[in-house]
């Protein structure tokens, strides 16, 4: 049986929601709830569910973020959060005799798991060059594989990943893209390359209070056995006072290493 360990693209994603970034300091507490479902290219459904409480720290140019996930697992085994790949695993399939001698069969079982996800951190750096309208973000980040492996809630692993994301910001329509290389921690059953993403789009501000966004995601394949991972992404977020904010996302999945489809919200207070 196949293990597959999946992506969550909001990992790329967060960038898209403005911020504010370069206007002093702030403090930032949020909590979320995001639900994703899909096959994977497998016979059964994966539900995922995640409640991730985040902290945000900005002190001008720079920001710092730590997000400590809950989350649940129901399906056969086979998907595990964390990057997208393949491993071969006896997880989630019992082996049982068959009608003719010496004949086997494995039938899949579904079951749920829940528990404290991965908590990942990033500090990132923001900067506009002089007379320019180019918005860029240094970003570095860590997924710290505290979700336990033996509940397939995560790989028990580490990875780590650098990023570049640029907004053009004349235009109340502003395009994006974030480019960023991710180092994977290899299992005891894979070993898993490590690979390049992007994400490209744009961002509409209604008002300064209402903004849109739309993104094309994609990775490279982890493993010579897996698809590229491939989705497309909306978000919206409103400021409702100076003190609280929220936002949603809605993603779908164009290959069977991301879910089919996948929706959250978060709601933000700010200090």
């Amino acid at each position: 049986m196949l293990n597959l360990k999946i992506l969550h693209w909001k990992l790329f994603g967060l960038l898209l929601i403005p911020c504010s970034i370069m206007a002093g300091d702030q403090l930032d507490f949020s909590m979320g709830y995001e639900k994703s479902s899909g096959n994977y290219g497998l016979e059964n459904t994966t539900e995922i569910t995640s409640i991730p409480l985040t902290m945000q720290y900005i002190d001008d140019a720079w920001r710092l973020s730590l997000s400590v996930p809950f989350i649940s697992v129901t399906g056969d085994g086979s998907v595990t959060p964390g990057v997208n790949g393949v491993m071969e695993s006896n997880s989630g399939s019992n082996t049982m005799m068959g009608s003719g001698p010496g004949s086997t069969f494995t039938v899949a079982t579904v079951d749920s798991n829940s528990g404290l996800g991965d908590i990942t951190s990033s500090v990132s750096y923001a900067f506009m060059p002089q007379n320019s309208d180019m918005f860029y973000e240094l970003m570095a980040s860590v997924k710290w594989g505290t979700a336990s492996a033996k509940k397939d809630l995560g790989s028990g692993e580490n990875d780590y990943s650098v990023s570049l994301y640029s907004l053009y910001e004349k235009h109340e329509v502003k395009p994006f893209i974030n480019i960023g290389y991710l180092l994977i921690g290899d299992t005891g059953v894979t070993d898993y390359d490590d690979v390049l993403f992007m994400s490209s789009g744009f961002m509409y501000s209604v008002s300064p209070q209402i903004s849109f966004s739309f993104s094309y995601n994609y990775q490279q394949a982890t493993t010579n056995t897996t698809d590229e991972a491939q989705s497309f992404g909306l978000y919206a977020n409103q400021r409702f006072s100076q003190q609280w904010s929220g936002s949603v996302f809605l993603f779908s999945g164009l290959t069977d290493s991301v879910a089919d489809t996948d929706v959250g919200l978060s709601l933000i207070h700010s200090f």
